[in-house]
């Protein structure tokens, strides 16, 4: 009995110093995993566009496209930004997030740095012109990179969001029409000195038509990334 309680005694010794786990002849380090989870969870900040409906979020600095998980703040701040955004409608925010563990197209939100309307300052994607005017006050974003044509009313907090079209390109005027079937807008575009907000100057000046409603502004040219 006494060889018995000795060898059993050794064999929970030699069980209580084995500190790793070993699967199909690998060793993994308990430890080792637990670090590389903590370091593959840290914050770092990200700056991008949001879109609330899909909970996507486009990296600026990488292009890259992840989903944006606990976002409740986040979404909260979208609403108040674009009470009445249509379904694919991105804001420009900049967060804190860290990886998913799990899934690299996954990141997690954990605390908010900046969120505000997309403008030509602010966005990473490529458009062709930004135009605005006054009296009142409207913004008009057309980009083929992102398949759109929006006319933006502050008065109403709504964007009236067109398919984009190929323009129509002759004696120097640029003309782009689009309908959605309910609405329709055109937009001529002349490359002439226009007189904007606050005295600024534009080399492009605007000639808009929704839904037979005219308005005259001035126009910004994109032609690279921010």
């Amino acid at each position: 009995m006494k060889k018995i309680f000795y060898l059993v005694s050794l064999i929970l010794f030699l069980l209580a110093c084995n500190v790793n786990t070993t699967i199909n002849n690998h060793t993994l380090s308990l430890d080792s995993i637990k670090v590389g989870r903590e370091a593959k969870s840290v914050p770092h900040q990200f700056n991008g566009l949001y879109r609330e409906h899909t909970s996507q979020f486009l990296d600026c600095g990488t292009g890259a496209l992840f989903v944006l998980k606990n976002t409740q703040l986040l979404d909260s701040l979208y609403n108040s930004i674009l009470p009445n955004a249509y379904a694919d409608e991105a804001i420009y925010v900049e967060v804190n997030a860290s990886t998913d563990v799990n899934d690299s197209t996954v990141i997690l939100f954990t605390s908010n740095l900046k969120a505000e309307q997309k403008n030509y300052k602010n966005t990473c994607i490529t458009a062709d012109y930004w135009c605005t005017g006054t009296e009142p006050f409207w913004q008009i974003q057309i980009s083929k990179a992102e398949d759109l044509i929006d006319f933006y009313n502050p008065m109403e907090q709504k964007t009236t969001h067109f398919v984009y079209a190929e323009p129509e390109i002759k004696n120097g005027v640029t003309t782009y029409f689009s309908s959605d079937g309910e609405n329709k807008i055109s937009i001529i575009i002349k490359k002439e000195k226009c007189n904007g907000a606050t005295d600024l100057q534009y080399d492009y000046s605007v000639e808009v038509n929704l839904n037979n409603k005219k308005f005259n502004g001035c126009a910004i040219h994109t032609e690279k990334q921010f």
